[in-house]
């Protein structure tokens, strides 16, 4: 099926990817497909999305609200209330240690480091197979980042759903803005 996407849809796949790593997410969901079509710039997907006030930096802080950071990293706001000073235990453990002693990584957990491509999501799986669907069902040859996003909002629900809703957006919100800009850009 990826042989089918545009470059456009290419490159938001990728930048779902990088955003998901960024994230600390060992995954790929919704959430990171509708960032990663956000972050590319002058496409009808992004156009959209930003024009929503869904741009990407808007989208990147609504998914952490909503899905979290990586579990790993410690939240000081959490510590403090117990009493702890993060910045504190961080600056003697790494005057006792060397810098870096309280890093904690995949490796020093045992565990390797995700190589090569994160896994999608079962949902983001879906999306893509409904973003084909789109693409058929419109006719066109190519997979576009509109048809992705299409794909996303037509599941019932996803963290994608969940993150727009955060943002005060509707998925059908986001699609009738997504048709009027298609048959804009038609009638063009």
């Amino acid at each position: 099926m990826f042989e089918r996407f545009t470059e456009e849809a290419r490159h938001g796949v990728v930048a779902a990817q990088a955003a998901a790593r960024e994230l600390g997410h060992d995954w790929i969901g919704c959430e990171h497909l509708l960032l990663g079509l956000a972050e590319r710039t002058a496409t009808p997907a992004a156009d959209v999305l930003a024009s929503l006030g869904a741009g990407p930096s808007d989208l990147r802080v609504a998914i952490v609200q909503v899905v979290g950071p990586c579990i790993d990293r410690p939240d000081p706001d959490a510590l403090g209330v117990l009493g702890i000073d993060l910045d504190e235990v961080r600056r003697r453990a790494e005057e006792a240690f060397g810098r870096g002693a309280l890093e904690r990584t995949r490796a020093g957990r045992g565990l390797r480091p995700p190589s090569g491509a994160l896994p999608f999501t079962p949902r983001a799986k879906e999306a893509l197979q409904l973003a084909l669907r789109a693409a058929v069902a419109q006719k066109d040859k190519g997979i576009r980042g509109e048809h992705v996003l299409l794909g996303i909002l037509d599941q019932r629900t996803n963290f994608g759903h969940a993150v727009l809703d955060h943002l005060g957006l509707s998925a059908e919100t986001v699609r009738e803005a997504l048709h009027a800009r298609l048959e804009r850009d038609d009638a063009a």
